[in-house]
């Protein structure tokens, strides 16, 4: 009897730590905005997934938590496609900075950005 007592407390610790009680992100409605901007492209839908982004932007910290990787930049893309080319600069060297992995990427938007011009 107490082995499988035990072999049954074994099993819920085992299940107990796999467990996971937050993410690690703060995604925000990512998922829906995106959808519905790639599902009816207009500056409608562009501006409300602009607006998503800026919230995870900012309420991510607040939540102390890592902004997610790829929002920095995709945020930022869109804002040089506006003409905000300072800020939108700012945005991609953040994710950089957060994520040196996604330098070459961030880099190849750069260039893009400016034309294909190095």
């Amino acid at each position: 009897m107490k082995a499988k007592t035990l072999l049954f407390m074994l099993f819920v610790g085992l299940l107990a730590g796999c467990a996971t009680n937050k993410d690690i992100f703060y995604w925000g409605d990512y998922s829906e905005s995106l959808y519905a901007y790639k599902k009816n492209p207009d500056d409608k839908t562009l501006a409300a997934h602009k607006k998503t982004l800026l919230d995870i932007i900012t309420v991510s910290p607040k939540q102390n938590r890592p902004v997610p990787p790829g929002v920095y930049a995709e945020y930022g893309y869109l804002i040089v496609k506006e003409g905000k080319q300072a800020e939108g600069l700012e945005y991609l060297n953040k994710e950089e900075t957060q994520y040196p992995e996604s330098k070459i990427f961030v880099e190849r938007l750069k260039q893009e950005l400016q034309g294909g011009k190095k």
